[in-house]
């Protein structure tokens, strides 16, 4: 680490991933002076005038833990925030919560634009380690809620944040079978021991059949992706 204009920079290799980062700067973050909030923010995010003033006065008044900022498109589409579980017999399964004019609780988050208060990060430690880019928002914000701390999702937007694209990913329809099929391990799909560690500990007794089902929906739709570009 350096000290430049008291920012702390935190350097990782250049083949580290969104979740290796972010654990090796929390990391980092906790061995710092007396701090009252931490936040996430990636490099694409626009971010709106006062919107990080707006979500800390938003944490002292609701007394909450985590205010998760949403974020949208140029367009004006929402992109990214925060989500609540389906339902208990799909627990790992999650709908967005949208906020418009009054703050609304989640369960977990996307990590584009998060703020963390001291004492939760103290509770709940440095970022999730064994996730190499996916699901490592998800699963912090899980494990937030099984701590039973306050997590909510600030009204209107932070700022503005493009949709991930699926170019080079498993999702990647122009891409050949072989080739999603190829990516599907990496951090550019969904990797199988990250997935089933994250489906064990977060999906309860279903978890195991959320692994599996996850993996036979991506091979049905390749299949019949393939079968219609056959047409």
């Amino acid at each position: 680490m350096e000290l430049e204009n008291q920012v702390i920079v935190t350097k990782v290799s250049n083949d580290s991933f969104w979740a290796e980062a972010m654990y090796q700067a929390s990391s980092a973050v906790k061995s710092q002076p007396a701090f009252t909030h931490v936040l996430w923010l990636n490099e694409d995010v626009s971010l709106f005038p006062n919107s990080i003033d707006v979500m800390i006065d938003l944490m002292a008044e609701k007394d909450a833990d985590i205010v998760v900022g949403q974020t949208c498109s140029l367009d004006g589409d929402i992109t990214y925030g925060g989500f609540l579980r389906e339902s208990i017999l799909k627990p790992l399964h999650f709908q967005r919560v949208i906020a418009l004019d009054e703050p609304v609780k989640a369960e977990t988050f996307n990590g584009n634009v998060v703020l963390i208060g001291s004492q939760a990060l103290t509770r709940m430690g440095a970022f999730l380690r064994g996730y190499k880019h996916c699901l490592a928002d998800i699963a912090y914000g899980l494990h937030a809620n099984s701590m039973e701390l306050e997590v909510i999702v600030a009204p209107g937007f932070s700022g503005t944040c493009k949709a991930n694209d699926t170019v080079n990913s498993s999702l990647d329809k122009q891409a050949s079978r072989t080739r999603r099929l190829m990516i599907l391990n990496t951090p550019q799909g969904l990797p199988v021991i990250q997935h089933l560690r994250f489906s064990l500990r977060y999906g309860r007794s279903l978890g195991i059949l959320y692994f599996v089902s996850t993996y036979l929906r991506f091979l049905l739709t390749l299949l019949t992706y393939e079968k219609s570009q056959l047409k």
